[in-house]
Parts: C-alpha cells; structure tokens; sequence
C-alpha cells in the first residue's frame, strides 16, 4: 500500500520546488542555485518521505485497529453466521475445488499443494513486500496478506492442499471424491490420470499425500498393480526367483505375474524387482496381461516403421509395442520432429497412470 501514499510525498516536493523556482526566477538574490542543490532540495525531499512514511503509519493503524475488532469480535462468538475465523496460521487440510474468500486484513499461507489467488483489489506477498497479481499460483511457505477494500479468492487446485488462514474467511467445499495428493494438480498433464488409477484402487501414494509423479515406477510396483487390477488373487506356486524372497510386498504379484505369463523375469533366475521398469518392459507387461491372462484378442498392430528410434526396440517388445500403439496405449512422442517410442527409457509414475487410464478404458 507504500506505493499509493508516496504520491504524497512527491506532490509535497514539487510544491516547495516550484516555490524555489518562482523565487529564484522573480530575481530573489539571496536564493543561490548551490542552495537549491545543496540544502533546499535535501530538506523538500526529506520533507516529503516523513509526509508519506505518517500517512502510511496512519493507514497501518487504521488497519490494525480494524484487523483488532474482527479479532475481538470472533473471540466474543460475534462472527457473521455464514462465516469462520481462525486465530493462528495453522496448517487445515483443503480438498480440490474448494474456494477460500478472505476480506481485508486476513492473512493466508500455502504450506504444500497447489492453489490460484483471484482478487479485485490489492494482495500482498509479505514474505518478499511485493503486490501479487490476480491469476497467481500461491508459492508455498510465503505469508499473503488481503489489502484494503479487497475480497480474496483462494482456489485449491491439487488433490489436498495444506493451507493456513489467519483472520476471517468464508469456504466453498471442494470435490466430493478426490485424491489426498498435494502433487497432482488441475492442468498437470498427469492429474486426470493419476485421478483415474487412485479412484480405481490401482494406485497408492508413496504415502498419504504425495503421488510423487516423477518417480521412477519399478517392476515390483507394475506387477503389484497389475496384481490389483487382477482383484488380487492368491498364487500358491509359480516360478522361483532368487531375488524375490517370501514374505516382501511383492512376493505374491511377482509370483502370480510369472504364474500367469505376464513376465518371464530378467533372465538367469532373476526378476529385478526394483529396477526401473523400461516403457517396452511395461507395455509388453500389458500386452501379456491381455493376452495371456484375459485371453484378449492382440493380434495385428501398428507400422512402426515411422518411428526414429525404432532400432532400439528390443526383438521381443516389437509386437506388444506395435500392439499399444495401434490400441491407443501409447503413441510415442516426437522429439526435434522425429517421432519416437523412447522403448529403453525408464518409465515414471505419473507415465505409467497415463498408460493404464488407456488399457482400462480401451482394453478392459
């Protein structure tokens, strides 16, 4: 709000200029132009900044006296009827839709998640002392502030978002399903997806509030939610492999995928089950799941001709690649205008949510 009262301040200099002007022009000889510089400007200048820190100061306890009686009014139970108050700037949990309107004088802080602020008026980033524009995202561990005259709109975008309010505030409710995710958020190329498999009970978080979408997915995890998808089932016997022991997490998706065909492992007895699954690793770990376990057509497939990379697909992944493509599974990506399969790249978790949202919907 400084940068509305030092106009203040420089109606105040140019005044006293224009009276040293006038007398050094009507021939005022004991007006000299080093006086002007020297001592006369100096003092309109400072003359002008105390003028503008007082106003400001003014306004600052105008404030806090108003910012006082809401404070004393919530601690008396006098809170308007359709609204809240919150003392402190504690972290509260917000789910994905919700709307947060804040007055004048009420704080706001975004702890983890993604949120957009919309306001007529003025808001500001107390952290950094600058005005925040209408539109913004919050940037999480700054302090907001509501201006004077202005109504604020907080929107939770991600899943969850862990957000602190001091001061009045008013709430919309959010989206009655939604996930806890503070790291899947509305316009993340990711965030239908991730949706989609948390929904159906394919995927978890990492823990209870982060998806983590740019983790690597490993081969234990594909096979634990092929598993899932499977509803599943409890596998008595399969292939031994001697790096997957009893008794893990994975034990009983492994044993089941390699019971059913869905994987023969990485060769010499091993299954490397938290090596980074590769994307022809996993599409081919789809296309035997409808192949061999659902009894899916997966005959015919895509030319993959097209495709730049297309060497370095490996000889057993060329059907199931050219089976996802032609299915809408995947459809490769186009790098310097070279469209590629990027078949030996490592696939994370937010690639895979993509990948089984269109097996579920296109092969299920």
């Amino acid at each position: 709000m400084k940068k509305y009262l030092r106009p203040i301040g420089t109606a105040l200099v140019l005044a006293l200029l224009a009276v040293g002007v006038y007398a050094a022009s009507a021939g005022d000889s004991l007006i000299s132009l080093s006086y002007l510089r020297q001592t006369f400007v100096p003092k309109a200048v400072q003359a002008g900044e105390e003028a503008s820190d007082k106003a400001l100061q003014e306004t600052y306890d105008k404030a806090k006296a108003r910012l006082d009686e809401v404070h004393a009014a919530a601690g008396s139970g006098n809170t308007a009827s359709n609204g809240s108050h919150s003392a402190d700037l504690g972290p509260r949990s917000w789910s994905d839709g919700g709307k947060i309107s804040l007055p004048t004088g009420s704080c706001f802080l975004l702890f983890e998640g993604s949120a957009a602020l919309s306001h007529g008026g003025a808001v500001v980033d107390v952290t950094s002392g600058n005005e925040v524009p209408s539109g913004s995202a919050l940037v999480p561990g700054r302090r907001y502030l509501v201006g004077e005259d202005t109504t604020a709109s907080v929107n939770i975008l991600s899943g969850e978002a862990s957000l602190g309010v001091q001061g009045s505030y008013t709430a919309a409710p959010g989206k009655a399903v939604h996930t806890p995710f503070y790291d899947a958020a509305q316009g993340d190329w990711f965030y239908d997806p991730v949706s989609f498999v948390y929904e159906q009970g394919l995927f978890s978080g990492v823990d209870s509030h982060h998806f983590s979408p740019g983790t690597p997915m490993n081969r234990a995890m594909l096979l634990a939610v092929l598993h899932r998808l499977a509803g599943s089932p409890v596998q008595g016997e399969g292939p031994d492999f001697s790096d997957v022991p009893a008794g893990q997490w994975y034990s009983q998706p492994i044993l089941w995928g390699a019971a059913q065909g869905i994987t023969s492992g990485t060769g010499n007895g091993t299954f490397s089950p938290l090596l980074q699954v590769t994307r022809e690793q996993a599409v081919t770990m789809l296309y035997n799941y409808a192949g061999q376990y659902l009894k899916a057509d997966v005959e015919g497939g895509a030319d993959l001709s097209g495709y730049g990379d297309l060497d370095e697909v490996s000889p057993w992944a060329r059907n199931a690649l050219a089976w996802a493509v032609d299915r809408g599974i995947i459809s490769g990506a186009a790098n310097g205008g070279v469209r590629t399969l990027d078949p030996q790249r490592g696939a994370s978790r937010a690639e895979m949510a993509v990948m089984l949202r269109s097996f579920c919907e296109k092969i299920l």
